[in-house]
């Protein structure tokens, strides 16, 4: 193993995105930063993802009154793209039994 190179790696983009969230969780206003389940860089695209599909429509009606304090943070960033964040997957025996 070369000493721990992925989980360096790992870690390093969890900082990114750690650091991302809490940027648009502040410039956001509380309403929707709670909507954010995460944010990375992947290119020149900041990728933002919602908790839901009616929280990333508000989301991207938003974001871009953003646009000149993220040209401030990071220039490179062409675009931002929002997503809805996957869902968890059920928990298998944690249902209600059927009558």
């Amino acid at each position: 193993m070369q000493g721990g190179g992925w989980l360096q790696q790992l870690r390093a983009h969890e900082d990114e995105w750690q650091q991302w969230r809490n940027w648009l969780r502040a410039a956001l206003p509380q309403e929707l930063a709670a909507a954010v389940v995460d944010a990375h860089l992947k290119g020149g695209v900041l990728v933002v993802q919602a908790a839901t599909a009616g929280w990333a429509s508000r989301l991207r009606f938003a974001l871009p009154a953003l646009a000149p304090r993220l040209a401030e943070q990071t220039p490179g960033i062409v675009t931002v793209k929002v997503r809805v964040a996957p869902s968890s997957p059920p928990r298998s025996g944690g249902g209600r039994e059927k009558s």
